[in-house]
């Protein structure tokens, strides 16, 4: 079953949510933009499902913290690093966002770094935001000492799915936005699998000895194991490995924030909570290298002359990264935000704890189950 609800209404529920669950009402504002952006472009995983089952129990059990008060603990001209003060990193990442634009309109190229944060949602919606100032930018997160993922051809669950996005402005279309993650798809992925009964695609679990899973249960149950970008060695799986030790490093040692490969690990192997994660974010101004204007006329017609190659396909389109998500995007605001049955349910119930009055969508979806 799957749920329309109009933009707007999804919007302003996640805002009252977010306030009711102890956050400020400009946080709540901004980070209910986070949310809704994970939805309106097809990343429910990173939007109300995360709102319900991550953001929501944790403001109010202080897992995460409602009161946090960001500051800057390094700064220079192009570079800053910021601590979160263990608060939303939907908030943290927003301000870390905006502070790289700024220093990249005037340095030409800028990167922030965050530590003491939490999950940070959609990379894409940071990188896109800079699009609209009209920069490029890369975003990136870490999960913290968090073991999801074991090292290529290895047994112990070390690093995270380390996800990172690269969004450029392309004027009079859809800008380009790579939004990815190192292993070969998102853990939330796999969750939402299991909670609709469904089997997972071959080459997302795999076991130890490389035998293919399809089983979302298996990886829970630790029986198998997510796979990189690529998949097995043979495959180019060391290029999804590589980036995700690549997102490690940017995000832990340098942000001075946690990271999953440390030496207790080899001792204990015991779970470790996603806490203190570090996120980064690059900005870069097209006006310091000259193409204040060429940039977004170049990468337009870049972007449509893809789009534009014969499809391998009789009937099929080419496409780009960020073009099926912009149709998605404008499916949702005339047609509402569909959101899966599931996620619909976890937010009925995240409604009643928070004593919040349900949109009428979700009343009718409660109603039909």
């Amino acid at each position: 079953m799957t749920v329309r609800i109009p933009l707007e209404t999804l919007r302003a529920f996640a805002r009252e949510a977010l306030h009711r669950s102890g956050l400020g009402e400009q946080d709540a504002a901004t980070a209910a933009e986070v949310v809704v952006y994970a939805d309106e472009h097809g990343f429910t995983t990173h939007g109300s499902n995360a709102l319900a089952g991550i953001y929501s129990p944790r403001l109010l059990d202080g897992r995460i913290n409602p009161a946090a008060q960001p500051r800057t603990v390094h700064e220079s001209a192009s570079s800053a690093v910021l601590d979160g003060d263990g608060g939303l990193g939907l908030v943290t990442t927003s301000l870390a966002t905006d502070l790289a634009v700024a220093k990249a309109r005037q340095t030409g190229i800028a990167m922030v770094a965050v530590r003491n944060s939490s999950h940070f949602g959609s990379a894409g919606y940071y990188a896109h935001r800079a699009t609209e100032a009209g920069l490029i930018a890369i975003a990136m997160t870490n999960c913290g000492a968090q073991g999801v993922a074991p090292p290529l051809g290895g047994l112990t669950r070390m690093l995270g799915t380390n996800p990172l996005a690269v969004a450029a402005p392309a004027p009079g279309g859809a800008p380009f936005v790579l939004d990815m993650s190192a292993t070969t798809v998102a853990t939330g992925k796999i969750r939402a699998a299991q909670r609709e009964g469904r089997q997972v695609p071959e080459g997302w679990l795999t076991t130890p000895d490389g035998s293919p899973v399809t089983d979302p249960d298996a990886y829970f149950e630790g029986k198998a194991d997510v796979t990189w970008l690529g998949g097995s060695a043979a495959t180019g799986g060391a290029k999804g490995y590589g980036l995700a030790i690549l997102v490690d490093l940017l995000c832990g040692p340098l942000a001075g924030a946690s990271w999953g490969p440390t030496p207790d690990l080899l001792v204990n192997g015991d779970e470790r909570p996603d806490t203190d994660i570090g996120h980064t974010v690059i900005a870069i101004d097209p006006a310091a290298f000259g193409a204040a204007e060429s940039f977004g006329r170049g990468a337009r017609e870049l972007l449509d002359t893809v789009s534009a190659c014969p499809p391998a396909v009789p009937g099929g389109r080419v496409t780009y990264p960020g073009a099926p998500e912009a149709v998605r995007a404008a499916e949702s605001r005339s047609a509402g935000v569909a959101l899966p049955g599931h996620v619909a349910a976890q937010l009925a119930a995240m409604a009643e704890r928070l004593e919040l009055p349900l949109p009428a969508e979700l009343q009718a979806a409660e109603a039909a189950r």
